[in-house]
Parts: structure tokens; sequence; C-alpha cells
């Protein structure tokens, strides 16, 4: 695997799963991004940190698609040492979690079983960044490499092909 030409992939938001946030459940509903993801420039960054940049939807290094189980990434990793860095974090381990920061847009509220407050994301205003980070909030989130000539992590849903044949068009050919 040459990972000087690898991809981080992975899920930085899951889907009618609950976080604990400053005293309530949070949820994002399956349709909560669908309004602004065509309409989107988020930036791919290390713990939110703008001055970590890995990619950009707008320059076409940051592809970002709500799947079946949440919100899916895969971004070109530049030569530059915060991706080295994250490269090799992620390659140990050290570092494989996913988060999203985001404009709420509409939501409802609810209670838990055990009487919390439940916060559901039903519709995103904007999709400001999604990063790899230390500490996620949501269970479930991962990140991964993979390498542009072995074998593609797809989040296990077979949609790598579809991302492959995307990125073959953009690069003409």
């Amino acid at each position: 695997m040459d990972v000087s030409e690898g991809q981080l992939a992975g899920t930085v938001a899951v889907f009618d799963r609950a976080a604990v946030l400053r005293g309530h459940l949070e949820r994002m509903d399956r349709h909560a991004f669908d309004a602004v993801l065509a309409e989107s420039d988020a930036r791919m960054l290390v713990n939110h940190d703008p001055n970590l940049l890995l990619g950009r939807q707008g320059n076409g290094t940051l592809e970002v698609e709500a799947r079946d189980e949440g919100l899916a990434v895969v971004v070109d990793l530049p030569d530059t040492s915060t991706a080295r860095d994250v490269r090799e974090l992620v390659r140990r381990g050290d570092l494989n979690g996913g988060s999203f920061g985001f404009i709420p847009g509409e939501d409802r509220w609810t209670r838990s079983n055990d009487g919390r407050q439940v916060r559901t994301h039903t519709r995103v205003s904007r999709l400001l960044d999604v990063s790899v980070v230390t500490f996620p909030a949501y269970d479930g989130t991962a990140v991964a490499l993979r390498s542009m000539d072995g074998v593609e992590w797809d989040g296990g849903n077979g949609r790598g092909q579809l991302v492959r044949a995307r990125r073959r068009i953009r690069n003409g050919g």
C-alpha cells in the first residue's frame, strides 16, 4: 500500500444513534443532510481545527455523501506535514474517529426511555466541516486509510465503485 497516494475514508456522522451532549442526547435523522450536500463546500479538518486542512469539497479533494449508516467521506490526502502526521496516526490506530461541524436547521425534541431529553436534527442548514478526531461524540464513526492501488475501503456497502467512477470522470479518464 502506497500511503503517499492514499486516501482517508470513513463515516463522520451516524444516523439514528444518540450522543450525550451538554446534558441531553442528540441524534441525526438520516435525511438531515439531504438539502445541503449538493451545495456544500465543507472542509476536511483535523479535530475541527481550520489550520489543519486535509481537503475541500469545492475543489474535488473531498467527497461527502449520505449513506444508509451515516455521512461518509473520502479525502485525497495532500503531501503536507499535517496529512503525513494524520496518515501515521490513523495507520497506528491512534486516530480513528470522525465528526462534523454544522449549523442546525430544524429539529424535534422528545424524551428517551429513561427520561432524558433527546434532540433529533431533522435538517442541517449548513455543513461546515468534517473532521478526523481524537474524541468523537458519536459511537460508530470511523476513519481508515485506503490506497489508490490497493483494496478500497467503502464502508462495507459496495459504493467504492461509485467513488472510483466519479474520480475517473473528474480526472478525465
